[in-house]
């Protein structure tokens, strides 16, 4: 009797740790979209924090202050998510995917007006591109902590896109 009693923990105890182990310590499964969403906040975030040092170096007065506040913003949203994904097992990327590498180095090679002008540009679609997928995430994710994370990081995101949309008004005029 003892032998089937170990060999049927053996038979399922052992892969139902396995499988608590992949759920982290939610006990939710991370599905495709929400590592998707991992993947894509984190490359992007990187890429804020990357090109906003730039732009406090390179641009006008108001492309400064983006740039700042974009480096505080996601540099703290980033290590949220970090910490985060590393919990439940899915680790953020560290490094930015080779096209938010290629926009930063076309990026860095321009100055004055058409750095201001393209630095701008670059954020209102990562902004639209972002918001879209932080809203579809808190809509309907499947792991709470990463939904919890894409609702309140919005309102920030939010902030920004009305913040990028007024420098390139008052830069077109």
């Amino acid at each position: 009797m003892k032998k089937i009693a170990i060999a049927t923990v053996l038979c399922f105890g052992l892969p139902l740790a396995a499988v608590a182990q992949t759920m982290g310590n939610t006990g939710t499964a991370l599905n495709a979209q929400d590592k998707t969403f991992i993947q894509k906040a984190a490359d992007g975030g990187l890429a804020e924090v990357s090109d906003g040092k730039l732009a406090q170096s390179r641009g006008n007065s108001s492309v400064q202050q983006i740039g700042m506040r974009m480096v505080t913003d996601h540099g703290k949203a980033n290590d949220q998510l970090a910490a985060i994904s590393q919990q439940l097992g899915d680790p953020a990327p560290t490094t930015t995917d080779a096209t938010h590498q290629q926009m930063h180095a076309a990026l860095a090679k321009l100055s004055g007006s058409s750095f201001d002008s393209q630095y701008l540009h670059d954020q209102l679609l990562g902004h639209e591109q972002t918001i879209s997928l932080f809203k579809t995430e808190a809509r309907s994710g499947s792991n709470p902590q990463l939904k919890n994370f894409a609702s309140a990081t919005l309102s920030t995101l939010e902030m920004h896109l009305s913040m990028i949309k007024s420098a390139m008004k008052s830069t077109s005029s």
